[in-house]
């Protein structure tokens, strides 16, 4: 998560993250000899007031520091701060700024003890307990972070950076709803930077404010023209509305400004995919997985678009990756078994089956598709038990009835196959197969007439059938992550 950054560094070690932070001490360390600046923050170091020992060169020694740190020369500054604090032990400023120093220098310990400190010699100081928030922020205590910068905001109100930076831990913790009226109210406060227009942005697309949110990343993008991140969500609304074009031409300039982004070219390959371009988007799911293989809908993707393809030895190979690496997922194991069975490797397609049924017992899809493995090995009693609960949970789906027939006609019960079947028939009416097994039990039944109305429906189906390009059944994924979050915000 990247904090506010009220006014620029240009030194190597300074992270923008606390630049915010630094502005805000360099303005607390000058009260203690600007009057027009004690106006503004009547929190003094009345601690270092009390002390006998000399505040006046204290003072001196941490305004150097301070204009030092202004150019990120921290080299310079450490030594005048750790000066001051000999002078001043129990100077709160001294603390506070000694904290900025060790928090630049990634010794995040030492440093949030020194704002703690500073805090103890005067619990009413705004800017430690800013500065802490954001220690507490990237460290991965949002809780402690947001009760931070709460009490900033109860002190100080109107503190911009304080309400920038609770609306972006609100923002990293996915709750956009209190995101975003924060981050409203940070620009009317005077950030008007990249930052807090992307965020508000990514806050009001997940809040589907759908207006709002092209409104703040147009901005964004027009703040930082190099920035793949707001073309990205530019995009996905697009794409919410339907407007796949539109998308398709916000993510091909987000991978132009920046390549390695594979959420960007993963929607890319969602859009090909979704106007049929099955072969077209090989090459975009591909970039995506090869630049994050973290995520299990790059693959299941991936395979998928090779198994509609019918290259199943590909497919097979993604699927096995996934499930090595996601062991835990049940369509993991689902989807190397859709593979093997297409390749007519029962053995390997009944092991998976049975290891995504461990995971998901009731899941109808493997339940349909293991009763056909073991239909095919001739256990007929096991493959209907499988069969029939699949039909339990769901009587609609397609191929448990389907299966379900065929295995009754090969059963030899032909009245129950049709009742069957003709349930199939309803849900897929021009799937030849099913009214090749409804002539089949009419046949057997010696019901000619009705036989060979099925048989012709079947011929003329079936000629259909060859005239349509080939390719496979698409594979869906369940509670597939469409529009992967970019939550905390990528930066370039």
């Amino acid at each position: 998560m990247k904090l506010s950054c009220k006014t620029p560094s240009t030194g190597p070690l300074l992270r923008c993250e606390l630049r915010a932070l630094l502005a805000s001490l360099i303005l607390l360390t000058f009260i203690l000899t600007s009057p027009a600046a004690a106006q503004q923050s009547p929190q003094l170091d009345t601690q270092a007031k009390r002390t006998a020992q000399p505040i006046g060169n204290a003072t001196k020694l941490l305004q150097e520091a301070a204009q030092l740190l202004q150019v990120g020369q921290l080299d310079a500054a450490e030594p005048l701060v750790r000066g001051a604090l000999q002078v001043a032990p129990q100077n709160a400023d001294a603390h506070n700024l000694l904290g900025v120093i060790l928090d630049q220098r990634s010794r995040a310990a030492e440093a949030e003890n020194e704002y703690r400190t500073a805090l103890r010699f005067n619990p009413g100081a705004i800017s430690p307990l800013a500065n802490l928030g954001v220690l507490l922020a990237r460290t991965k205590r949002s809780n402690e972070a947001i009760a931070a910068f709460e009490s900033v905001l109860q002190r100080v109100p109107d503190h911009p950076q304080a309400t920038l930076n609770l609306g972006l831990v609100y923002v990293a913790g996915a709750d956009y709803a209190r995101a975003a009226p924060l981050l409203e109210r940070a620009i009317n406060l005077g950030l008007n930077g990249y930052e807090v227009r992307y965020n508000l942005g990514l806050a009001l697309y997940n809040l589907k404010h759908y207006d709002e949110s092209v409104s703040a990343l147009e901005a964004a993008s027009a703040l930082s023209p190099k920035a793949a991140e707001p073309l990205y969500y530019l995009g996905l609304v697009a794409w919410s509305r339907n407007q796949d074009e539109t998308a398709a031409e916000f993510w091909d300039r987000a991978v132009t400004l920046r390549p390695n982004f594979p959420e960007a070219n993963f929607m890319l390959g969602e859009a090909l995919r979704k106007n049929r371009r099955t072969e077209a988007s090989v090459e975009f799911y591909k970039r995506a997985l090869d630049q994050d293989p973290s995520k299990f809908v790059h693959y299941a993707r991936l395979g998928g678009a090779y198994f509609l393809l019918g290259q199943h030895d590909l497919a097979l190979e993604v699927f096995h990756r996934a499930a090595q690496r996601f062991p835990k997922i049940a369509e993991a194991h689902y989807f190397v078994g859709i593979a093997a069975r297409a390749k007519a490797d029962y053995d390997l397609a009944e092991s998976e089956f049975r290891k995504s049924l461990a995971l998901r017992p009731d899941n109808v899809d493997t339940l349909a598709q293991l009763g056909f493995i073991v239909g095919e090995r001739d256990r007929y009693g096991e493959a209907e038990k499988l069969l029939r609960r699949a039909l339990e949970i769901n009587d609609q789906h397609f191929y448990a009835n389907y299966d379900l027939g065929r295995l009754l006609v090969k059963s030899r019960r032909y009245e129950e196959a049709l009742s069957v079947l003709r349930s199939a028939a309803i849900l897929k009416p021009k799937n030849p197969g099913v009214h090749y097994q409804i002539f089949m039990a009419l046949f057997r039944l010696k019901r000619k007439e009705e036989a060979n109305r099925e048989l012709v429906a079947f011929k003329q189906l079936e000629e259909e059938s060859k005239s349509r390009p080939p390719q496979g059944e698409d594979i869906e994924l369940e509670n597939a992550d469409d529009a992967p979050s970019l939550t905390p915000p990528y930066h370039p």
